[in-house]
């Protein structure tokens, strides 16, 4: 069985401008399938506007698709009982974009990762502060950053954080939304390179969203390439110079 299974996803928005008597209907996307198997990495590869964020927020349960379903686990996400929802969201986690906007600024390091625990596990705070030493470690940090607040950070060791907190729970999927977009050059290679490595030693998955060709011919397994709210053209990141789609030779040769 694969782990997800988005099954032809369409979202319209609504939007009436200033100079618009009327409102109208802009196609956000149509026709989205793809699949993802256990330990793979699929790259959603598009520009801005091509309708990346929209998809990652179906497959978060975030936003209802007007048509279409996404199966996870053998679960419909929009059709699920309370049960069943508390399963996929324990296995379903993201990393977004902005390591800072994700967390809560009051929060210490210790407080943001253990958060999911606290939310789906029971244990004592010797076990809690345990775990959350070993996640720092495995991430590429030190215990003593647990005291921390995100002011104590950079941008690079709050994402590590915000990766700690998405493994926590030993999810099946993660989302993994423009990671390392607003890091520098550096920052984001070793992000990239542990992201690698975690998919790596826990058999993960990962649904990596993203307008960097660079990351994503990194990481993922297979590209799925987004323009105008449609898959125009799906390829393995082997074979990514092969890409026969116009939009896709475009976006890979402006990288390389």
């Amino acid at each position: 069985m694969s782990l997800l299974i988005a099954d032809q996803l369409t979202k319209t928005y609504s939007t009436a401008g200033l100079f618009r008597s009327k409102a109208s209907n802009v196609s956000g996307i149509s026709g989205i399938s793809f699949v993802i198997e256990e330990g793979m990495c699929l790259g959603i590869l598009g520009e801005s506007g091509a309708g990346k964020s929209t998809i990652g927020k179906i497959i978060l349960g975030l936003l209802r698709p007007d048509s279409g379903s996404v199966t996870f686990q053998g679960t419909n996400l929009y059709t699920s009982n309370r049960a069943q929802q508390k399963k996929w969201r324990r296995d379903l986690q993201v990393v977004f974009q902005d390591s800072y906007s994700a967390i809560n600024p009051r929060m210490t390091v210790r407080q943001i990762i253990a958060e999911p625990l606290r939310n789906y596990e029971r244990m004592s705070l010797r076990e809690e502060e345990h775990v959350v030493c070993e996640l720092l470690e495995t991430v590429g940090l030190s215990s003593n950053d647990m005291r921390k607040t995100s002011k104590e950070m950079s941008g690079g060791q709050l994402q590590r954080v915000n990766i700690a907190r998405a493994i926590a729970l030993k999810p099946k999927l993660i989302v993994l939304d423009e990671p390392v977009s607003s890091l520098d050059m550096i920052v984001q290679k070793q992000i990239l390179i542990h992201l690698n490595e975690l998919k790596e030693k826990y058999g993960l998955s990962y649904l990596l969203i993203s307008h960097d060709v660079l990351a994503v011919n990194f990481l993922s397994d297979h590209v799925a390439f987004v323009d105008g709210g449609k898959i125009v053209e799906t390829i393995e990141t082997a074979h990514l110079f092969n890409c026969m789609h116009p939009v896709s030779k475009r976006m890979v040769l402006s990288a390389f």
